[in-house]
């Protein structure tokens, strides 16, 4: 089951940036998505964990969008915020894991993970924040 999400986590991101549905597309990006090695050892994954690192990802969604419109209106941001959040995924997970953790925390246009810190435990996260205006 594992390979099949590897397969169709490379077929989600191949479409969303050839943003081309036709059956050519979709013929190209499933031949690249089964051409691309896959990883020697998949790790484990319980369904409970991937629907769960999932659904963090899709509720991420509308708060992006929320922070793209307060980006469009206000324009006005700093680059002074870096700290730790902790990884919802522990030690040696499956890749597709960290992967889906990793697009939960840049999918908002504010929040970047900079890397793993703490052995796995947390990511190092660089958000942008709105200046203060001076009174």
């Amino acid at each position: 089951m594992s390979r099949l999400i590897v397969i169709a986590l490379r077929m989600l991101i191949w479409l969303l940036l050839s943003a081309d549905p036709e059956l050519l597309n979709v013929a190209i990006g499933l031949a690249v998505s089964l051409a691309l090695p896959l990883p020697r050892r998949v790790r484990a994954l319980s369904p409970g964990q991937f629907w769960r690192a999932l659904g963090d990802s899709v509720t991420a969604l509308p708060q992006a969008y929320s922070q793209a419109a307060r980006l469009l209106l206000h324009r006005r941001l700093e680059e002074s915020v870096v700290h730790d959040e902790p990884a919802r995924v522990g030690g040696r997970a499956s890749s597709v894991l960290v992967f889906l953790d990793v697009f939960r925390i840049t999918l908002t246009p504010f929040t970047i993970a900079l890397g793993l810190e703490g052995g796995g435990r947390r990511y190092r996260v660089h958000e942008l924040v709105f200046e203060e205006k001076e009174r």
